[in-house]
């Protein structure tokens, strides 16, 4: 085979791909909308008592899901993110409520911007757009509109369930807003893409561990100055807590942990 022909088939392949990558887009784009309007629908239908508020919690926890699952799978930050908090929001309720309705449209109208618009539209950073999604009301509403107004964002990477569940009603009950990634992975990600205000990983994650997380934060330009905490069943200055680094937080768990989460906002001057 000839170079130009070479050439030509690369140019060919090139273009079959950009069309493969256009079809797959276009097809996100249009099922994205119909959930979306679908959702809507729904809304209005558990307005108008045609559906119980279990079955359209269900069914929105189903969707945010796919779309988490689908907007990773295509790169699709932001919009991942959006579906995250979504989900998220939803995690601790038993059933739709008319509270909730309000708030789900909001995500739903991010969503639609951002599908609309380009995956960062109107948003510098991701940190910015995070901070205007409603959070979840794990507490009282006038604890949680507390935590609107304080504007602060928390970020855990705590895999065990009841233990981060734990920790977050813990943290909104001081008016923070409270997010959890659960992986060490997810939690890199999260960290450098919504920028949070505190950070607080357990020490036994999967791939790697708490303090590996804290170290990968503190090497990175987004994230080396994000107050950082671990959460363990040692104290500071044990032998396994020796790489560490200085400017990390130790919370133990147990009986010590309210006063050493104190300590550690006094610390880091976070009201």
């Amino acid at each position: 085979m000839r170079v130009c022909d070479e050439g030509e088939v690369m140019v060919e392949s090139s273009n079959a791909l950009d069309l493969l990558e256009r079809e797959i887009e276009s097809e996100f784009v249009d099922e994205t909308r119909d959930v979306l309007a679908g959702l809507e629908v729904m809304l209005g239908n558990f307005e108008s008592k045609l559906v119980d508020g279990v079955k359209a919690l269900g069914t929105l926890r189903k969707s945010f899901r796919s779309l988490e699952a689908r907007s990773q799978s295509l790169d699709k930050a932001t919009m991942n993110i959006v579906t995250h908090r979504a989900s998220e929001y939803l995690s601790d309720s038993h059933e739709l409520t008319r509270e909730h309705v309000v708030d789900v449209q909001a995500f739903i109208d991010v969503l639609r911007k951002l599908l609309e618009q380009g995956d960062g539209a109107g948003f510098e950073h991701s940190g910015e757009l995070v901070r205007q999604l409603p959070s979840r009301r794990i507490v009282d509403f006038d604890v949680q509109e507390a935590a609107r107004k304080m504007n602060v964002e928390m970020l855990l990477v705590i895999p065990d369930r009841a233990t981060s569940h734990y920790v977050e009603r813990e943290l909104a009950a001081c008016g923070y807003r409270v997010s959890n990634a659960g992986h060490f992975f997810r939690g890199l990600e999260l960290a450098v893409r919504t920028q949070p205000d505190f950070i607080i990983s357990a020490a036994v994650l999967d791939e790697a561990s708490g303090i590996d997380l804290i170290r990968a934060l503190s090497g990175i330009t987004a994230t080396a100055h994000t107050p950082v905490a671990l959460l363990t069943s040692y104290a500071a200055g044990h032998p396994s807590l020796a790489e560490l680094p200085a400017n990390a937080a130790v919370i133990r768990k147990g009986g010590a942990f309210g006063e050493d989460l104190a300590n550690a906002l006094a610390r880091f001057k976070i009201t």
